[in-house]
């Protein structure tokens, strides 16, 4: 059994490992960064460390929504190589989940694939990081 932060975009729950999760912030002043796609919102300055922010329904293409109170940044490191905000609706669970919650169907939105994690009646969208940190290359 492996721990998954569960957390809302929209009306939608998504999930990721939480061992990708350094920590979670309450939204912070971002600097807007020029050239730069834009779901990539910009940087943010957290304790002295400078950390790119995507906003993360953009990214993966759910509807835009004003950010709230609830709205938060999931700072999350990958293979500790790389230090990226994350913005999300609002944190809503840790959750630990088994193989045998993880459906054999996979969902597409975009270019991307989630895995379908079922925890007490609740379908979650698993977010492969790799995915969403990195461009897909074009084929051809």
């Amino acid at each position: 059994m492996e721990q998954y932060l569960v957390f809302r975009l929209a009306d939608e729950h998504y999930g990721l490992n939480v061992n990708n999760i350094e920590n979670i912030e309450k939204l912070m002043p971002i600097t807007r960064v020029p050239h730069t796609k834009e779901y990539v919102k910009g940087v943010i300055n957290l304790r002295g460390e400078i950390v790119p922010v995507i906003d993360l329904r953009e990214k993966i293409g759910v509807e835009k929504e004003e950010f709230g109170e609830e709205t938060r940044i999931l700072i999350v490191n990958w293979k500790g190589e790389l230090k990226v905000g994350l913005i999300i609706d609002e944190v809503l669970d840790v959750v630990y989940l088994s193989k045998e919650d993880f459906d054999q169907a996979t969902r597409d939105r975009n270019e991307f694939k989630f895995s379908i994690a079922k925890y007490n009646g609740m379908l979650i969208n698993v977010i492969n990081l790799e995915d969403v940190l990195f461009e897909k290359a074009e084929e051809g």
